[in-house]
């Protein structure tokens, strides 16, 4: 139980060995720094994303009718919390971008 070594830690080792050998004890350190940023990146993005689809079917709906009725309100509301700039566009841009955008989240 305590004597042999198991399948995993065999190829652990393995592993492990030839890390050493490819890259030396010099550079492991710095290795590990860009392997733990990267999966750090990775978690934030993948947070931005899962961010970005709070957006609540009631939203789309409110959205669709303040569209119909042309709410500005309503459709700037909607974009700013899309993460979309209105500054310089008509309410028409406004609404083609937000369209796009949702269409994106669907996806």
């Amino acid at each position: 139980m305590f004597g042999t070594i198991g399948p995993t830690e065999l190829i652990l080792i393995i592993i492990a060995i030839a890390v050493l050998l490819i890259w030396g004890p010099t550079k492991i350190p710095g290795l590990a720094r860009a392997i733990g940023e990267a999966v750090r990146e990775f978690k934030r993005g993948v947070r931005g994303l899962t961010e970005e689809v709070k957006i609540s079917e009631d939203e789309i709906e409110a959205y669709k009718k303040a569209k119909q009725s042309l709410d500005t309100t309503k459709i700037l509301e909607l974009a700013k919390k899309l993460g979309i700039s209105t500054e310089g566009k008509d309410i028409n841009q406004v609404i083609e971008e937000i369209d796009k955008k949702l269409s994106e989240l669907k996806k």
